[in-house]
């Protein structure tokens, strides 16, 4: 099923490009290693979920559970656009931005991604998205898209 498959390569992307330096792609090296475990234990049980849930529903014929995951992937894509695109766009941090990591989003921008490949223009001294993430958020409406699509069928 492509849904399911969508679903684990973006959780995949986002474990290695959390715990895995590729820069300039990404910066990890600059990351401190609590960031990375934080990051990781609070999104990566929240990003399998709808991919359990999809096989679930699949497994037992309940396209209900199909429905609920492809929520919850959207839930989750538009948490990662909104963590990123307000402070571009509008100058807005979204509360969950630093996940307690005890720094602000633009200390944490300016020390692990300000240094990375970035294509969209620059807005003031706005964090800027970078390419890495431009690409996991095109996974997770693509995952979406896919597991809406996948629901019925299951």
């Amino acid at each position: 099923m492509i849904a399911l498959a969508l679903i684990l390569l973006t959780v995949a992307y986002f474990l290695v490009t959390t715990l895995v330096d590729l820069y300039p792609f990404n910066n990890v090296r600059a990351a401190k290693r609590s960031e990375q475990r934080t990051e990781v234990a609070i999104n990566a049980p929240v990003m399998t979920l709808p991919a359990v849930l999809l096989a679930l529903g699949a497994a037992w014929s309940l396209p209900v559970l199909g429905y609920v995951a492809g929520a919850l992937e959207l839930v989750i894509a538009v948490g990662g656009v909104l963590l990123w695109w307000l402070p571009y766009l509008a100058g807005y941090t979204v509360p969950w931005a630093t996940g307690g990591t005890g720094v602000t989003w633009a200390d944490l921008h300016a020390r692990t991604y300000a240094q990375t490949v970035t294509v969209v223009p620059r807005i003031g001294d706005r964090p800027r998205p970078n390419l890495e993430h431009l690409i996991l958020h095109a996974l997770l409406l693509t995952a979406t898209a896919a597991t809406f699509v996948a629901a019925p069928t299951l």
